[in-house]
């Protein structure tokens, strides 16, 4: 079994995704993984396998005809399925019915996410597995160490930190505004043009709230670096523009949010899936509620966070954090604990990895023949001189970097040793380069 993994962005899904194909590895199977655009590239010289693809959202149409055209079985899971904010936005932005029609399996992140997804597809209940996702697996005991040199020289560089994770893409967009106002044209949610005004204002005010709130933290926590980490689909420039070169303010999204949760002291956020990673770091989280909303704002991530709705109790909140205040977690545990069981398949017992590969050995994969191509050769011709001689929009070309800047064999091989020397696992495994910005892993 040869299975494909794409990275579309590389801080959030290299380290799980490498963890995945670690323990494939160990069952005798092949995993080739890399920059998304670059393995689809790829994909028309390979013999088929399975492609696991990172959602099932409207964008990935036409990617998936094609490559069940190639031969390719097809499966998926959602990167962004464990934390959104109702059915209806789920199913208008991440579960496009053809796309979704087109794969083998998919891979859901626990039964929460499984009854969302049933509530629009009832016959597929069949390829639905509510398995979990490998990031969840980097923050379990027996594997969070393998970022603890990582962690170590955050902690030198920084000393004690304050972490705020800003969630502001629809305010504060990567691409720029213009491009903001666009971004969801494609999806059915487009449509709604009420609920995405509502959404970004909602941010808007959130944003604004969070820049007064890294000054205030600054103010009150003066043996503290305040670190601000915007999510990755939004711009760092206003936050640099306010925050950098500032003493004890540092902007970065630089490396996995896993080893800079473990650096600091406690974590500020807005609606974030950080929240329950720091959560099952043991890290206390606080969710600051500048601004609310019944619609706007995810049960999950407050569940697992004390919650402060102004400057000052957000100083208070933090303060009890950083003091460990064993009554305020005890608060939290009894609230977090039985929706995260409802959220995550793997809270306890086997890996996401293990549960994930445990389906695929499971299910049935019949042969499939590489179809003819559907468009003339000719076209095909004209579309390959296309891409060599057309120049890509630059700022195409800069986010595209900004979320996968490559990936090289020593890095892979490095990231292997380190979950090696922390599970004592995974020392047969042979890692070795494809095309640039992919590589491939299998059994030595």
């Amino acid at each position: 079994m040869r299975i494909f993994l794409p990275i579309e962005i590389k801080v959030r899904e290299f380290d799980a995704k490498l963890l995945f194909a670690l323990f494939a590895a160990e069952r005798g199977w092949e995993c080739v993984l890399g920059g998304q655009m670059e393995l689809i590239e790829r994909m028309p010289r390979f013999d088929p396998g399975l492609y696991i693809d990172k959602s099932t959202a409207i964008s990935k149409r036409e990617w998936f005809k094609r490559c069940r055209a190639l031969g390719h079985h097809l499966a998926a899971w959602d990167e962004e399925g464990l934390i959104y904010l109702n059915d209806e936005i789920y199913h208008a932005t991440r579960m496009d019915p053809e796309a979704f029609g087109l794969t083998d399996l998919f891979f859901a992140w626990g039964d929460h996410q499984t009854r969302t997804a049933l509530s629009a597809y009832g016959d597929a209940a069949d390829r639905i597995r509510p398995v979990g996702n490998p990031r969840m697996d980097l923050l379990r005991p027996e594997f969070r160490g393998f970022c603890d040199d990582r962690v170590d020289a955050l902690r030198r560089a920084h000393g004690r930190m304050l972490l705020i994770n800003a969630n502001f893409a629809l305010a504060n967009y990567a691409r720029g505004q213009e491009a903001a106002e666009r971004v969801f044209d494609p999806y059915p949610l487009g449509r709604r043009r009420d609920l995405v005004a509502g959404w970004r204002n909602f941010q808007e005010a959130g944003l604004r709230g969070f820049m007064e709130a890294a000054e205030t933290l600054h103010e009150h926590f003066p043996d503290h670096t305040i670190v601000i980490r915007p999510s990755p689909s939004e711009s760092a420039d206003p936050w640099r523009q306010r925050f950098e070169g500032r003493a004890r303010f540092v902007v970065s999204k630089i490396g996995n949010v896993v080893e800079w949760i473990r650096a600091a002291d406690a974590v500020v956020h807005w609606n974030c899936t950080t929240a329950v990673e720091a959560y099952l770091l043991g890290i206390p989280a606080v969710a600051y509620r500048c601004a609310t909303s019944e619609v706007y704002e995810t049960p999950l991530a407050i569940a697992c966070s004390r919650e402060a709705f102004t400057p000052d109790d957000l100083c208070e909140h933090v303060h009890r954090a950083v003091e460990r205040n064993a009554e305020a977690e005890a608060l939290v545990r009894a609230r977090a604990e039985p929706l995260l069981r409802q959220h995550l398949a793997s809270f306890e017992g086997p890996t996401s990895c293990e549960r994930i590969l445990d389906a695929i050995a499971a299910h049935d994969w019949p042969p499939r023949r590489r179809l003819p191509p559907d468009v003339p050769w000719i076209k095909r011709a004209w579309r390959a001189w296309l891409r060599l001689v057309r120049r890509p929009d630059p700022a195409d070309v800069r986010y595209y970097r900004e979320k996968f800047p490559g990936l090289t064999v020593e890095e892979a091989r490095a990231a292997t040793a380190a979950f090696a020397r922390v599970t004592g696992r995974f020392g047969r495994v042979r890692i070795a380069p494809v095309v640039r910005n992919v590589i491939q892993v299998r059994p030595s």
